[in-house]
C-alpha cells in the first residue's frame, strides 16, 4: 500500500521496517479499523433498567409479549 506521506522506501509502506510494529510513518495503525456494514444491526430497541417486584415483572412481561404479538 503506497501512502503519499511516507518518508521511506519511496512511499511503499509494505516494505518499511515500521510495518513490523503494525504502524506506518505517521504512527497510524495499518491493520483493522472500521468497515462499512460491519457490526450488529440496530433493532430500534433500547435497554432500560427498572426496579419491580416479581409479580410486577410477570405482568410487564405479559404486556410486552402481547404488544409484540400485535406488530
Amino acid at each position: 500500500m503506497i501512502k503519499p506521506y511516507c518518508t521511506q522506501n519511496a512511499g511503499d509502506c509494505s516494505t518499511c521496517s515500521l510495518v513490523n510494529y503494525g504502524r506506518d510513518c505517521k504512527n497510524v495503525s495499518i491493520r483493522g479499523g472500521h468497515r462499512e456494514g460491519a457490526g450488529r444491526k440496530p433493532t430500534g430497541r433500547k435497554r432500560h433498567q427498572i426496579y419491580v417486584t416479581d409479580s410486577e415483572y410477570v405482568k410487564i412481561k405479559e404486556l410486552i409479549d402481547s404488544m409484540r404479538a400485535l406488530q
